[in-house]
């Protein structure tokens, strides 16, 4: 194929192809949203995305390639995530953020953990069902 002959194909057939290649890219790249869990007094949110297809190449040995992202839901703030894990029977969520174990750290699994988490229960929040809730 002569280059001239590329010149004669039309600019939109060239913005298609390259949004195309754009999109498939993003799509490989990108990891997908699967479910949530939020903390027991919903402050928290935990979200698992299923790793893209590039880190699940990366990642051949893992069953269940996970990435874990942990936000604050008022206002919503991504406090942490994490790199590619393996989930397959070892995904057990335990918050550890208040009394008796305050620990201010979220774990999932054996392999994420998130700390410096701030409680959940505090004076100012007023949450209901926390032991410093005032009637």
């Amino acid at each position: 194929m002569k280059l001239s002959n590329l010149k004669n194909v039309p600019c939109i057939v060239w913005c298609l192809g390259l949004n195309a290649l754009f999109l498939a890219g993003w799509a490989l790249a990108t990891p997908n949203f699967v479910d949530a869990e939020n903390s027991p007094h919903r402050v928290y949110r935990l979200e698992f995305h299923k790793a893209s297809f590039l880190q699940r190449i990366t990642h051949p040995r893992f069953k269940m390639p996970y990435v874990v992202r942990l936000y604050r839901i008022e206002p919503k703030t991504l406090l942490g995530e994490s790199e590619v894990v393996d989930l397959w029977m070892d995904g057990e969520i335990t918050w550890h953020l208040d009394s008796p174990v305050q620990a201010n750290k979220v774990y999932v699994g054996n392999d994420v953990v998130f700390k410096n988490i701030p409680p959940e229960c505090t004076e100012e929040a007023q949450i209901p069902g926390c032991p410093n809730t005032k009637p």
